[in-house]
């Protein structure tokens, strides 16, 4: 008989079950398994069920800005929410690009800082205000630099790639937060720009 694709909870050391997914070469349900990929924590409750997860997702968020002229060192765009970032609660998973369109056509560097909770960075077009037991839980920054940017004609698009940075969520939630600190003198009338975050899963 041909081998078939299945699941197997196994405990770990601590007494974590994990669901791993196996290849079963009997295709009978009884082994040999070859292991792969883990897929969630915890035994698959009716609130948080064991998944068979997608590698990673493209998350969109649009951050809203200033439409004064900022100052280096600004906060460009306080902490925002970047909804579902992680495929499972507490979930693990790294940044490995991104794209930010500039609808105003300003290409300006800029740092950005993420969260596992919600952090004020401070107040948009003044110095940034986040206090020092806050700031640990920073994950960054990551740097737009005033080269990655393109210029469309009536906006620019920054890509930056092999980023590597590795987030977690808190626990009971998928959802992550970032921030932006101008390093530049942008003046953004429109009110937005948008980020587009490339992540791959644990």
């Amino acid at each position: 008989m041909a081998g078939a694709w299945d699941t197997l909870p196994i405990k770990d050391g601590a007494g974590t079950t994990r669901t791993f997914r196996v290849w079963d070469e009997s295709g009978t349900g009884s082994g040999p398994y070859s292991f792969g990929q883990v897929f969630s924590d915890g035994t698959g409750s009716a609130s948080q069920p064991g998944q068979v997860g997608s590698p990673g997702d493209v998350i969109t968020v649009t951050l809203t800005v200033d439409t004064s002229i900022y100052a280096d060192g600004d906060v460009l765009a306080d902490t925002q929410t970047i909804a579902n970032a992680m495929r499972i609660n507490g979930g693990h998973g790294v940044l490995q690009s991104l794209q930010l369109v500039d609808p105003d056509d300003q290409g300006q560097p800029m740092d950005l800082y993420f969260f596992s909770v919600s952090h004020a960075l401070g107040t948009e077009n003044s110095a940034p205000s986040i206090s020092d037991v806050n700031a640990i839980d920073v994950f960054g920054p990551v740097a737009i630099a005033s080269g990655d940017y393109r210029d469309l004609g009536g906006c620019r698009v920054a890509s930056v790639r092999g980023i590597g940075l590795m987030l977690e969520a808190a626990a009971g939630s998928r959802d992550l937060y970032v921030g932006a600190i101008s390093r530049g003198t942008g003046t953004y009338a429109g009110g937005s720009l948008t980020l587009k975050l490339s992540f791959l899963w644990d």
